[in-house]
């Protein structure tokens, strides 16, 4: 499964976002291919997470983060997101990716992060 319309634009806070959920180990480079997958259906990514570097999930196969034009976007098995990761993945890893994003600007500008809870919404502001 793609998730092309949730999109990560900037590789790098990608990456610290997956760190932040606990995947560490990535493999980069270009058109690498995805284990586990259907040999015939032959999927790719340049950045991968491997099934065997995550043993705590039992993945079915590896995850994988396309390059497009727009940014990264998600190629993950149905099955480990049913089964393994839980269909909220994609969207615990976009918040993780945006409070990176934010930590990224609050450097930038010599502030501090501050994290709200309004509900179940998490507002972040950078205070100076």
């Amino acid at each position: 499964m793609s998730f092309e319309s949730q999109s990560f634009a900037n590789g790098e806070l990608l990456l610290e976002a997956l760190s932040e959920l606990g995947f560490a180990t990535v493999v980069q480079g270009k058109d690498l291919p995805l284990d586990g997958w259907d040999k015939r259906a032959g999927r790719t990514a340049d950045i991968i997470i491997r099934r065997r570097d995550v043993k705590a999930h039992n993945l079915l196969a590896d995850v994988g983060f396309q390059r497009t034009s727009s940014g990264y976007i998600a190629v993950i098995d149905d099955m480990d997101l049913d089964h393994r990761l839980g269909r909220d993945f994609v969207v615990r890893l976009q918040n993780q990716y945006h409070e990176a994003a934010a930590r990224k600007m609050a450097k930038k500008l010599g502030g501090t992060l501050v994290k709200e809870r309004i509900g179940k919404t998490v507002k972040i502001r950078v205070r100076f």
